[in-house]
């Protein structure tokens, strides 16, 4: 909102304690509220948001504004969901919906739909995923909400990627951003439409083209603040793809950066199951000394240290990134040449 992606935190501080100060609950409720979305959305844990949810059930039952519940009730979704808390995060949003659809707040279903279609798939249950992903999107047509649509496809695309179908997924990342057109996202949905964008690579041509795009996301997500629990899914990633090249000290770390970036979170499904595989794997190759010697070290790393081991690269990301740089360079060199020849040759047709 700031555009220069500044600490929030100090700002919403001096806010609440004016709507302290000079306020009624209802403007306490909704900085709070405020407040509690921005913690959920940016780095540094989310240290007081258990508090500020605690006050905002208060006062929004003090209050009796069943809206304002409904807005309670699915930030507590999304922190429950940024912790790996599922169970509690389809609590909370189902009570959002429900208080939504009675307020006739309509607008706002097609996106808690879409939410409790998230919390489905990070849960195991497909079949649930999909049926509620095609309600959201029909709410989504009945209400005019596009932001809806943009959102279903990319968890689709998700979707498209488990089922290792990188054709349907590049699809869905084109709708995606049609969909979008010149609306500029948050950076969390910009990161994560990115890092999909980079994995289908990775299924389209192998992991060395796909690991260069992601940590170009990497440092987008880090340098936006993106929230902790979106980097370390990021970094997650990198890891896993890492662990394909072989490269298993340097996936080992990024899985142990991760994991700090969490603060003891659970991962949620799909990304569970591939970090799993990753970390077998690397016990396996490296042993259990050398696999918690670079566990220990990647534990310490800061963000610039993770950026630090993705600007160094194994040689097969490094040449598959300067064959795709060469590629560009050569289709806009060939672009030019055309609309040279195109100029030419109708400035000619004008001279005949």
């Amino acid at each position: 909102m700031l555009g220069d992606h500044t600490d929030i935190r100090p700002l919403m501080e001096v806010a609440v304690a004016n709507c302290r100060a000079h306020g009624d609950d209802w403007s306490v409720a909704v900085t709070l509220m405020f407040r509690t979305h921005m913690i959920v959305d940016s780095p540094g844990g989310m240290a007081g948001v258990d508090d500020d949810l605690a006050e905002l059930r208060t006062l929004s039952r003090r209050v009796g504004d069943r809206w304002l519940r409904a807005q309670v009730s699915s930030a507590a979704g999304e922190a429950a969901m940024a912790r790996g808390r599922a169970a509690a995060a389809k609590e909370e949003y189902e009570t959002a919906l429900q208080l939504a659809y009675e307020v006739g707040a309509y607008a706002e279903t097609p996106f808690l739909m879409a939410r409790l279609a998230e919390v489905a798939y990070r849960t195991g249950e497909r079949t649930t995923a999909l049926t509620t992903l095609e309600e959201a999107s029909d709410a989504g047509h009945r209400y005019g909400v596009p932001e809806t649509r943009a959102f279903v496809r990319l968890l689709r695309a998700h979707m498209a990627l488990d089922d290792k179908d990188p054709a349907r997924a590049r699809a869905l990342v084109h709708e995606v951003r049609a969909e979008l057109g010149q609306v500029a996202p948050p950076p969390q949905f910009t990161v994560m439409l990115n890092s999909v964008d980079a994995m289908v690579t990775a299924e389209e041509s192998g992991p060395e083209h796909g690991l260069p795009l992601l940590a170009d996301t990497i440092r987008e997500a880090i340098d936006k603040r993106c929230a902790d629990a979106v980097v370390a899914a990021l970094v997650d990633a990198a890891a896993t793809l890492l662990r394909d090249l072989g490269d298993l000290p340097r996936a080992v770390r990024l899985l142990a950066a991760a994991d700090r970036r969490r603060g003891g979170d659970p991962r949620p499904h799909p990304e569970r199951v591939a970090v799993e595989r990753a970390e077998t794997a690397a016990r396996t190759g490296l042993g259990p000394v050398r696999y918690a010697a670079e566990h220990a070290r990647g534990a310490d790393l800061t963000p610039v240290e993770v950026l630090a081991e993705l600007d160094d690269l194994p040689a097969r990301a490094r040449l598959a990134q300067a064959e795709a740089q060469l590629q560009a360079a050569l289709a806009s060199a060939e672009a030019a040449d055309a609309e040279a020849r195109l100029t030419d040759n109708s400035a000619h047709a004008n001279r005949s």
